[in-house]
């Protein structure tokens, strides 16, 4: 029945895309008519076509935990691939086909989580416009909406200051719980049993369910870039050595189990309302470990902006999203070969 509910939603997915296509016929050619385009889609597509959005990001996490949505999982992947060709074909940049169905995939989750509509539509145009200065070899410049979001985000869902034993032990169990079976099961019951702690006790220290899947975050977040080891591991790589960024990336301990439970928790604020403020944070907090990998893999001599970090980070997002279900052998050759291809373009090569 789900796999049925799957191909109707896909069948929903490639009438849109279609229409959309149709829409395109006198489009004019060039890298610079793709930035507002890419932010037209993305924005009609979680906007307008939610429910089908929620179906595509269901059997992409799905299929991390059962083979069986495999088949349902290639058919996605099939038609977004298809879509893209054919629009950056119209543009007359096939090169970046696969790359911007990757920006697609990632900016498109993130944007699925609703904040300030006007400030996420704003900082979405910027991000866009940043891409096709990435394809035209130049950086992203600045983003004063995002700057804004930033901001905004940082007062009113702080970062958690250092937690006692006890609100440790919570989130630790938070995580384990999430990293097992998803945010669904993350209940105050559930993460006390999980911590050998009454019920109470995990409701004095976390009261709302946002903090309780915020500290899971932090410490799923925590364990995969333990502080200052991440710095010292890329100030040892040679500048522009993207293979062995991406060896560093793909070898830390739990660099996948990380990716799915982030997406787990970024599903929860999609749907949640009060989870709001988390949203903010997952959307406008984040890229500090791809500003680091991005820094090493174009040189340090080219100093990179918060938007370039927020881009990248769109398109690892994305790179996760789409290679899910894959070996790990297979996942990191694709990931390796999108991103020297990404890189080629923001060298101007």
């Amino acid at each position: 029945m789900y796999v049925c509910a799957h191909e109707h939603a896909q069948a929903l997915a490639a009438e849109w895309c279609g229409a959309r296509l149709d829409q395109l016929a006198d489009v004019p050619a060039g890298v610079e008519s793709l930035p507002a385009l890419l932010a037209t889609l993305i924005d009609d597509w979680c906007e307008g076509q939610r429910g089908l959005a929620f179906a595509w990001r269901e059997c992409q996490l799905l299929v991390a935990r059962d083979p069986r949505y495999g088949p349902a999982a290639q058919r996605w992947r099939t038609l977004w691939a298809g879509f893209w060709r054919h629009v950056c074909d119209r543009l007359g940049i096939l090169g970046a086909a696969t790359i911007t169905e990757r920006l697609f995939d990632g900016e498109s989750f993130l944007h699925m989580m609703r904040w300030r509509r006007s400030v996420d539509r704003a900082a979405l145009d910027e991000l866009c416009r940043g891409w096709g200065n990435w394809l035209g070899g130049a950086l992203a410049g600045g983003a004063p909406w995002r700057d804004i979001g930033r901001a905004c985000a940082q007062r009113s869902a702080p970062l958690p200051e250092a937690r006692d034993e006890t609100a440790e032990r919570i989130a630790e169990a938070a995580a384990a719980i999430v990293a097992l079976g998803g945010v669904a099961g993350v209940t105050h019951r559930a993460v006390a049993a999980g911590a050998g702690l009454t019920l109470g006790v995990v409701s004095h220290k976390f009261r709302t369910s946002a903090e309780l899947l915020g500290s899971a975050f932090e410490v799923i977040y925590r364990r995969n870039v333990p502080a200052g080891e991440l710095e010292a591991e890329l100030a040892a790589v040679t500048d522009g050595d993207g293979r062995a960024m991406l060896d560093r990336l793909g070898e830390r301990p739990g660099a996948e189990e990380f990716r799915l439970a982030t997406s787990e928790l970024m599903m929860a604020a999609m749907r949640d309302p009060a989870l709001a403020p988390f949203a903010a944070q997952l959307r406008y907090l984040r890229g500090r470990t791809s500003r680091l990998f991005l820094q090493a893999m174009i040189g340090r001599d080219r100093p990179i902006g918060a938007l370039d970090a927020a881009i990248f980070s769109s398109f690892a997002i994305g790179q996760g999203n789409a290679h899910r279900g894959l070996s790990d052998g297979e996942r990191q050759a694709a990931s390796l070969a999108e991103t020297e291809a990404l890189l080629a373009f923001l060298r101007g090569g």
